[in-house]
């Protein structure tokens, strides 16, 4: 009797502990997203490295515009990438004259190898499918775009496969966050690849 107890006690937590099929990281390739979301991919703006990334979630909207808040550094100045339909930050950051600002929303991005990968890269939409959003001193950066380095970096992630996928005609959003500047150092600058599902 009492290994029966015991066997069936052990059972019940087992499928209790087995049974967690909506839990998924991003990313995997078997599941869509659902609900309204967005991811943030950064990539870094010298080396077109993949440095991580981070999904978020929204009231629900089937539309996706971005606007910013922006204010020019003297000394101090910041930037919030706001999606207007909901009213909710998607980025916000500090920008330093002759210093160095930093990411305050989100609080933290999730590493690379967190996001899923898969065999068969995402093709690259056309170049009028990319959306650029900057700060006006740094436009020069915005004549000569690397839209193919910047893409293939992110291309192979299950998390733009799902995207995509889910809204094929939605833009590529890019931003350029420029946390120093002045004497800013482009090696600390980094894109924000944007995507809505």
């Amino acid at each position: 009797m009492k290994k029966s107890l015991l066997l069936l006690c052990f059972l019940a937590f087992f499928t209790a502990c087995s049974d967690d099929s909506e839990t998924q990281a991003v990313g995997d390739d078997n599941q869509l997203p659902v609900g309204n979301k967005v991811v943030l991919l950064k990539v870094d703006l010298l080396t077109n490295t993949f440095e991580g990334g981070k999904e978020l979630a929204f009231p629900e909207n089937d539309a996706f515009t971005l606007i910013y808040d922006y204010n020019p550094p003297g000394d101090f100045g910041d930037i919030t990438l706001i999606y207007e339909e909901v009213s909710e930050p998607i980025f916000a950051g500090g920008i330093v004259w002759a210093g160095m600002g930093e990411m305050t929303y989100p609080e933290s991005i999730d590493a690379p190898e967190t996001f899923s990968t898969i065999s068969s890269s995402v093709a690259q939409p056309a170049e009028s499918q990319f959306e650029s959003y900057f700060n006006e001193e740094f436009n020069f950066y915005y004549d000569n775009i690397d839209y193919n380095g910047i893409w293939s970096s992110v291309s192979n992630l299950a998390v733009v496969k799902e995207y995509r996928e889910s809204n094929p005609d939605s833009k590529v959003n890019l931003y350029l966050y420029t946390p120093s500047v002045g004497v800013g150092d482009p090696a600390d600058w980094d894109w924000f690849v944007i995507l809505k599902n």
